[in-house]
């Protein structure tokens, strides 16, 4: 179960997934073979980003739908760089209107069309990831 720490959540991570603590500590940004007990009396921005990546690598991406994730990804394109339903449904393959359906009713759109638009929408948030902190920076 997971407590919160990095140990419990490498536990997780090697038993649940299958995960050497080599890709463990490359996901994490730390070395977690050698991490005393102690980090929480000393935390750092690594052992912090660590526990905060931890929780949804453990069982957070088990806990929302597919479908809200991906209207997740989309409120934060059009949140943080001002697209519009119309410039992302442009780079999804879709009409504006089936957009803006599938943002109201996911369930709106065959698996077809979900399954392309969210593959272009992830590789559009993907290239992007490196802006979202440029832009929470300022």
């Amino acid at each position: 179960m997971f407590d919160g720490t990095i140990q419990s959540g490498t536990a997780i991570l090697k038993d649940k997934y299958g995960l050497t603590e080599k890709s463990v500590s490359k996901l994490l940004g730390i070395d977690v073979i050698n991490l005393d007990e102690d980090y929480r009396s000393n935390p750092d921005s690594r052992t912090t980003h660590a526990e905060y990546i931890l929780p949804f690598l453990v069982g957070s991406l088990d806990a929302t739908s597919d479908d809200e994730k991906l209207l997740g990804v989309i409120d934060g394109l059009i949140h943080y760089f001002d697209l519009s339903i119309e410039t992302l449904a442009l780079y999804a393959e879709i009409t504006p209107d089936e957009m803006k359906n599938f943002i109201s009713d996911s369930n709106s759109l065959v698996v077809e069309k979900k399954y392309h638009m969210g593959m272009r929408i992830m590789l559009i948030h993907f290239v992007l990831k490196e802006s979202y902190r440029l832009e929470m920076d300022n």
